[in-house]
C-alpha cells in the first residue's frame, strides 16, 4: 500500500509538466530534479520513463472506469447500450483532467503500435466488464473491432476537445452498426478493404 501511495505521489508531482507538455524522455531527469523527486524512487516505479508513466495513467483510468460502470450496466440488457455507456464514461474520465489526458493521447498517437496494443487491452477489459462469454473466432473479432471503435472515439475527442460532440459521435457510430454475423466468414477480407469510418458501421454487439 505504501508503494502504491508513493507511486501515485510521484505521478501527481509531474502533472504540471504534463499540462505544459514540457516533459519527455530526454529532459526527464532535469524535471525530476526541479520537482525534488528522487531519481532512484522514480525509476523504481517508472523504469521506462514516459511509457511507464503512460501505462500508470491508463491503469488508473481503467480502474476508475470499472468502478464507475460496473453497477450501472448490470441492469441494462442491451449490449450495444452498455458498450455505448462505457465509452461515454471513458470520455468523461478523460475530461476530468483534459491536459494530462491529451498529453498521453498525444504520446500514444506518436507510437501507433503501442496505441493499438493498449486499445486491444482496453477492449478486452470492456468485454470482461460485460462478462462476455464468446469463444474462438467471435472472442477475437469482438475485441479487434471494439479496439477500432475505441481508437476512433478517443482520437475524435482529442481532435475536437469537446465532450458533447464526442458523445454524439459515439452514439452515431453505435446506432449505425449493422449485423455482424453476416460478415464473420469474410472478416479478414472485410477489414482489409474498410476505412476506420465505414469499419464501424459493420459491427453488431448482439452476437
Amino acid at each position: 500500500m505504501f508503494n502504491k501511495k508513493k507511486e501515485k505521489k510521484i505521478f501527481s508531482l509531474l502533472i504540471s509538466d504534463f499540462h505544459k507538455e514540457s516533459i519527455n524522455d530526454y529532459n526527464l531527469n532535469s524535471i525530476l530534479k526541479k520537482q525534488s523527486i528522487n531519481e532512484e524512487d522514480f525509476y523504481y516505479f517508472f523504469p521506462n520513463k514516459t511509457k511507464s508513466l503512460c501505462i500508470f495513467f491508463l491503469k488508473d483510468l481503467q480502474y476508475r472506469l470499472e468502478n464507475n460502470t460496473k453497477k450501472i450496466i448490470e441492469n441494462e440488457k442491451s449490449i450495444s447500450k452498455r458498450v455505448k455507456f462505457i465509452l461515454i464514461q471513458l470520455i468523461k474520465l478523460l475530461e476530468e483532467d483534459k491536459a494530462t489526458s491529451l498529453y498521453f493521447l498525444n504520446y500514444m498517437s506518436s507510437k501507433p503500435f503501442f496505441l493499438k496494443g493498449i486499445s486491444l487491452k482496453f477492449s478486452n477489459t470492456v468485454w470482461f466488464i460485460l462478462k462476455d462469454k464468446s469463444v474462438d473466432f467471435n472472442f477475437y473479432t469482438k475485441r479487434i473491432i471494439l479496439s477500432k471503435i475505441l481508437i476512433n472515439s478517443v482520437l475524435y475527442w482529442r481532435g475536437s476537445n469537446n465532450y458533447k460532440n464526442t458523445e454524439a459521435f459515439i452514439n452515431t457510430q453505435i446506432d449505425l452498426l449493422g449485423k455482424f454475423g453476416y460478415y464473420k466468414s469474410n472478416f479478414k477480407n472485410l477489414i482489409s478493404k474498410m476505412t476506420p469510418k465505414n469499419f464501424l458501421t459493420k459491427f453488431d454487439f448482439l452476437h
